[in-house]
């Protein structure tokens, strides 16, 4: 197997093959590819060339592409050989290509890195021919992860729907979203389809709706003319694997319980000092009852102190003081010679 461009941003189906991102991607490609037969195609975001690859086989009569990525487009250009009519490296914004070149461009998942949307769009518009189509996708912000440094702006499918329609005569909107799918088909291997082949021939049922919005992906489809129609399409990655899940479950409850018991012994222990500083607290509030009776006190001891303080002065003043005291220096020096 060969060895993948590797970019934080930079799909390549040769990593991951059948998982929900693999799908994701080669879906918007394969639905895609059932309006581009017999038309000159521009793939504007091209990264390695696997969606170029996909339109072609899909009997496109050229397609090209564009990427600002140099390592891209030089992995691009080795790996396509000659199944592409030109691979270039160059800015949604300023795009290195003629006026009215192209029957038909794809963008997906490249106008929510541009710091000028409207601009890229713009740019599309201008490579397009007369009546040419434009299919063009953006994550909603609404359900995709948050987060991404490398998106300066996820357009929600109304507000990409209104940016495209700024350019167009005729828009639609259509919605790209993951499901839970039970699939029943032929036991026999000869019988059952490879991987990528289309099976128009299945029916769809579902059990659960999707509100307005509550796509991942918003994918208009835009032109001047009366838009072709794009049948529905449902690509199945790698098979649910129930005894995955079930660990995974299984791991994400045992962590739960884990945290559970922590949180638990953080309350008991928040509890606790709660306990305590609330015992301290009611022992500061009795203590504090007791200073007015201390301060009660202190003033009748006060009073007391100076009472007798004034009948000292008045004693020392009397007559009977002064006459009397010889006789308390006699009786202080007998008591000294005892």
């Amino acid at each position: 197997m060969e060895q993948a461009v590797r970019h934080p941003e930079r799909f390549d189906p040769r990593e991951g093959e059948g998982t929900l991102i693999d799908t994701e991607h080669r879906a918007r490609y394969w639905w895609a590819s059932r309006a581009v037969a017999g038309r000159d195609v521009l793939d504007a975001g091209c990264g390695v060339g696997y969606g170029i690859e996909i339109l072609a086989s899909a009997g496109a009569s050229s397609v090209s592409g564009v990427d600002l990525d140099p390592a891209a487009v030089e992995e691009a250009e080795r790996r396509l050989g000659g199944s592409a009519a030109a691979i270039v490296e160059g800015d949604l914004q300023d795009l290195p290509l003629d006026d009215e070149s192209f029957d038909a461009v794809v963008c997906f998942e490249a106008i929510e890195h541009v710091e000028d949307g409207g601009r890229a769009l713009a740019e599309l518009r201008r490579v397009l021919r007369p009546d040419g189509l434009l299919l063009v996708s953006s994550p909603n912000p609404d359900v995709y992860p948050s987060g991404n440094e490398h998106h300066v702006h996820e357009y929600r499918p109304a507000e990409l729907a209104a940016a495209v329609g700024e350019h167009f005569a005729h828009v639609k909107g259509y919605r790209q979203h993951a499901w839970l799918a039970s699939t029943i088909e032929p036991a026999d291997p000869d019988a059952a389809s490879p991987a990528g082949e289309r099976r128009e021939r299945a029916e769809i049922r579902r059990t659960a709706g999707l509100e307005a919005g509550g796509e991942t992906y918003g994918i208009v489809a835009a032109s001047d003319r009366e838009l072709p129609a794009v049948r529905d399409l449902v690509v199945l990655g790698s098979a649910f694997e129930v005894d995955w899940w079930s660990e995974q479950v299984t791991g994400t409850e045992n962590h739960a319980r884990q945290a559970l018991a922590q949180s638990a012994a953080r309350e008991a222990a928040a509890t606790e000092r709660l306990r305590e500083t609330a015992a301290a607290l009611l022992d500061a509030n009795q203590e504090l009852a007791q200073i007015p009776l201390l301060r009660h006190r202190m003033e009748v001891l006060q009073e007391q102190y100076d009472h007798v303080c004034e009948l000292c002065v008045e004693m020392q003043g009397s007559t009977s003081w002064r006459v009397t005291a010889p006789l308390r220096r006699l009786s202080h020096a007998l008591s000294r010679r005892r």
